[in-house]
């Protein structure tokens, strides 16, 4: 056995004798009457313990505030501290500690303080109770250091009236691996519609010191080694708010500029929705608007946070390992819920993805602490956090899994909170405060297989998600047509992103109408060029011209192509070379036909962009076709005279000569007679 091994199993074997020896010294020392707690007349505030962690040979002191909330005036009121010198060895077990009922065991009493005067209903009265490190009834030893039961007891003559638990963190000198403790908060304003002109009264309301944004604002203050996760487009909607919001705005990037800052995507699109409607790429957009925006710095990582009532599935995971986001922070647990691995990898189709999985007991801590400890104050704030965190640290005395608070997407941090905690943090030697950049480069564990799709009913719909995307794209693809590309598309990528925030959920119908102005205001940017209406060509020979007038209606110039296409093989149309057009402004196109036979045929006529996508509405108009006879004709008797000529060519070269035309032999013909005189006879008659 090792001797850190051998060491372990000591300090347990004495533990747990410390342990057996309290139980019946506990049990003896409680009020003999139990009581239900809803009867309890005093309220113990705890307002104290010192110090925080506690070592061999100091003493530990406790304050504390009884309030008498009853109707009777308490008469020989006394106060007392007792400790249970159980270690406290799980998570589960720090939460049974101190939601322990007031009848309910509550460790041996160390010391007691009388109070003077008798306690009258509405009364208060401050009490301080110090146990001596001779009587502190912990072990000096190595391995048994951890949470311990602590509770402050109000009664009046012996019997209890009030009872208030928290815990002693004991901590005899040795050596330990501290727990990475990061704290992250996010910034996502309320839903936006682009296509309003009033006044963003519900931002400018959430930016006030009292608001949502406010009050976080205020957290984010409260300490500088706390993260943030920052949508920009969050901050360029305040600064065109009003004077509060722009100040805001202002505090805000001056409190980016001093925290480890992420970015959220741009107007914080719903992942999810995006994932399950197969458009990855429009959070890709948005990833991509705030990695380029200089609202709060460009280059800053992205992170993706869950909606508060999502759970991460494959869609989703996927969805934001596409679009190349540095991690996805997973919705908050509620406080009590089994802990779970905070730093994994997910596993998805487009590679893999950083998971973040807040700490649920300890972010509801940094939101409301009386959610986790009814009466909760600084002190027991401190103690809680402390224990929670030295439990997590003995699970894994060699690398302690780290530990992420990060209040629910519907949650706002507490200043006071964040304060108290992050001191505490500092000040326990089994925690160590990191950034959220140390804790993303850190070794992750391996995430169990996501479910399959997880659709809520608030998500925006697949449909919907489409129409936009369509609409975005059928814009770009438009663009083409003039070299002011940016002109023409600038405010498409928010007018396509607004709708799909995840602010919108708690807000459906007013949605759907966002997305239907959105739709409509992109797609009108793709109006402005037409062909001009055409009537009834008439094509009297065998070529002709026509021109087209196209029109452009757009603040900008713009470069198309004519497309003409007649509808039978009667009419053909030459090239058609693309044409310039200004801005507000319409010119004609000389276009070449040719007609090979009589015909009426229907034509339909359009712009292009010179990379092939349909920039106008379809035009239709008709054609009458009639070549002339003396043209045609021409064509023909050219083409048969060409085609006699070359049969008589290949006929006369085929004959040659035949037996009974051309010169014959002599043989057959004899000599062959001499020629007369020129004008005389032949000299057949002749004798010889």
């Amino acid at each position: 056995m090792s001797g850190r091994l051998a060491q372990r199993a000591v300090s347990a074997t004495l533990a747990l004798l410390a342990a057996v020896v309290a139980v019946p010294v506990g049990l003896a020392g409680q009020a003999s009457a139990a009581v239900d707690e809803t009867t309890l007349p005093v309220r113990v505030e705890i307002t104290a313990v010192s110090p925080t962690v506690l070592r061999p040979g100091e003493d530990l002191t406790v304050r504390a505030t009884l309030h008498n909330d009853g109707t009777t005036e308490l008469e020989h009121v006394a106060a007392d501290v007792r400790i249970n010198a159980f270690r406290v060895g799980t998570r589960d077990a720090v939460a049974e500690w101190a939601g322990r009922g007031a009848d309910d065991a509550a460790g041996d009493v160390e010391a007691t303080t009388t109070v003077d005067d008798p306690l009258a209903p509405g009364d208060a009265v401050a009490v301080e109770l110090t146990v001596p490190a001779a009587k502190i009834p912990l072990y000096n030893l190595p391995g048994v250091w951890g949470p311990r039961g602590l509770a402050v007891e109000a009664t009046d003559s012996g019997r209890r009236v009030g009872l208030e638990r928290s815990f002693v963190l004991w901590y005899p000198e040795e050596s330990v691996t501290p727990v990475p403790v990061s704290v992250l908060l996010p910034f996502a304003g309320p839903a936006d519609d682009p296509s309003s002109t009033t006044a963003d009264t519900e931002l400018d309301a959430q930016t006030a010191p009292t608001g949502a944004l406010g009050q976080m604002l205020a957290a984010a203050q409260a300490d500088n080694d706390v993260g943030l996760v920052v949508d920009p487009s969050l901050v360029t909607r305040a600064r065109a708010g009003d004077e509060q919001s722009q100040t805001w705005a202002n505090q805000l990037t001056a409190a980016v500029n001093a925290h480890d800052t992420f970015t959220l995507p741009w107007a914080d699109p719903d992942v999810a929705a995006l994932g399950h409607a197969d458009h990855a790429d429009l959070l890709k957009v948005a990833v991509d608007a705030s990695r380029t925006s200089d609202a709060i710095g460009t280059g800053r990582p992205t992170i993706v946070w869950s909606a508060a009532d999502q759970t991460l599935d494959q869609a989703t995971a996927g969805a934001a390992a596409a679009a190349r986001v540095s991690a996805v922070v997973a919705r908050t647990p509620a406080a009590g819920a089994a802990s779970s691995v905070t730093h994994s990898t997910v596993s998805t189709d487009d590679g893999e993805l950083d998971r973040f999985t807040p700490d649920g007991t300890l972010s509801s801590m940094l939101v409301d602490p009386t959610a986790v400890e009814p009466g909760a104050t600084s002190a027991t704030i401190t103690q809680r956090a402390l224990a929670e965190l030295a439990v997590i640290a003995r699970e894994d005395e060699d690398d302690p899994q780290p530990v992420l608070l990060a209040p629910g997407r519907d949650e706002v941090a507490d200043p006071q909170a964040v304060r108290t905690l992050m001191a505490a943090f500092r000040s326990a030697p089994w925690a160590r405060v990191d950034d959220v950049s140390t804790l993303l480069i850190g070794s992750a564990s391996d995430a169990k297989a996501l479910p399959e799709d997880q659709t809520d009913d608030s998500e925006v719909s697949p449909a919907a998600v489409t129409a936009l995307a369509d609409a975005r794209q059928h814009a770009i693809d438009f663009s083409a047509v003039t070299p002011q590309p940016d002109a023409l598309l600038e405010g498409v990528d928010d007018e396509t992103l607004a709708p799909l925030s995840i602010a919108w959920r708690s807000d459906a119908a007013g949605r759907a109408q966002v997305v239907e102005r959105s739709v409509g205001s992109i797609t009108a940017r793709t109006v402005g060029l037409t062909v001009a209406p055409l009537s009834t060509v008439n094509v009297l020979g065998a070529t002709g011209t026509i021109r087209p007038v196209v029109r452009n209606d757009l603040d900008v110039p713009a470069t198309v192509q004519l497309v003409i296409t007649p509808r039978k093989a009667c009419l053909q149309v030459l090239p058609i070379d693309p044409i310039t057009i200004d801005a507000n402004s319409s010119d004609s196109v000389l276009v070449d036909l040719r007609a090979t036979a009589n015909c009426e045929v229907a034509i339909t006529a359009y712009l292009e962009s010179t990379d092939g996508a349909r920039v106008s509405p379809v035009r239709a108009f008709d054609a009458r076709v009639a070549p002339t006879i003396e043209s045609v004709g021409t064509y023909v008797v050219a083409g048969l005279l060409a085609i006699g000529l070359i049969l008589g060519i290949v006929r006369t070269v085929r004959r040659g000569q035949s037996a009974r035309r051309g010169a014959r032999t002599e043989a057959e013909t004899g000599p062959a007679p001499s020629l007369p005189v020129l004008g005389g006879t032949p000299d057949e008659d002749a004798g010889p």
